[in-house]
């Protein structure tokens, strides 16, 4: 039974266009809506895109993909998922979120974790598994830091820096 909150879409292994013309579909998935509004915007930020850049792309509204992102819209087509997927530069896979067991090619987050300067990665791991999140505007920073053409390299530095620029800021 389905419940306020999720959509129920066609394998995301298969090509959403032949994902509409099964009928009955022969696979479910349940995706919990916030999840992936959660996606979307983390997607998003790591391209360095706003809502109204994404809305261009996708040719989608700024207020519908706000009211994605929030978590608002129940059920999204399949076809508006692939656009938004297509923009963004992702497969329908990783903005739907993969599922136990499927064989799906790495996502987006961890391509661009691998593309990251040493040690930044295993910083933001580190964080992710104590339930911290640093938001991707935050990660493209961080990510550009160096000094006199040198950055910090382990992950004890990227938490020292980290920790600074939070410090700094948040001074009265």
């Amino acid at each position: 039974m389905l419940t306020k909150g999720t959509l129920c879409v066609v394998d995301p292994g298969v090509n959403p266009i032949e994902q509409l013309n099964i009928c009955p579909p022969i696979c479910y998935t349940m995706i919990d809506v916030a999840a992936l509004g959660q996606r979307i915007k983390d997607a998003r930020e790591l391209k360095g895109w706003s809502l109204g850049a994404l809305g261009e792309n996708a040719g989608i509204s700024k207020s519908y993909l706000a009211k994605l992102e929030r978590g608002e819209i129940q059920n999204p087509g399949i076809r508006t998922l692939h656009v938004i997927a297509v923009a963004l530069g992702i497969t329908l896979g990783d903005l739907l979120g993969k599922t136990p067991g499927a064989k799906t090619p790495i996502g987006e987050y961890e391509r661009r974790l691998a593309k990251l300067p040493p040690g930044l990665g295993e910083f933001l791991q580190s964080k992710e598994n104590q339930n911290e999140k640093i938001p991707a505007d935050v990660i493209k920073t961080l990510a550009s830091i160096q000094f006199r053409g040198k950055r910090p390299r382990s992950e004890s530095d990227w938490q020292f820096v980290y920790d600074a620029i939070r410090r700094s800021i948040s001074r009265p």
